[in-house]
């Protein structure tokens, strides 16, 4: 597709939310050949800080869900964010003769 420019190499990093392959096939190279553009036009940072911000959106959905009441996402906070109060899954397996007592957090 002819020479990476700084700007193309960005706007491709931008519209595809920092998803390399996808960048990549709308530029017609690698992924290889796209994350050395990024190294050469110095733009990790620029990566980094897209993939922060469509993290942030997602992030921002998952509590609308949440507090909308939507189970799934109840269950996916309270399993993550609220693992420190408590809310993990535990399997606890006792041997037949009661000797052997294996926790598993999940």
């Amino acid at each position: 597709m002819g020479k990476l420019t700084k700007k193309k190499v960005e706007e491709a990093i931008r519209a595809s939310r920092g998803v390399l392959a996808v960048a990549a096939r709308a530029l017609g190279v690698t992924r290889q050949g796209l994350y050395a553009a990024i190294q050469r036009h110095g733009l990790e940072g620029l990566l980094r800080e897209v993939r922060e911000e469509f993290l942030d959106e997602v992030e921002s959905r998952l509590i609308q869900a949440a507090l909308q009441g939507k189970p799934w996402a109840v269950m996916f906070v309270l399993k993550t964010i609220g693992k420190e109060r408590g809310y993990t899954e535990r399997v606890e397996q006792v041997s037949l003769e009661g000797v052997e007592l294996r926790v598993v957090d999940g």
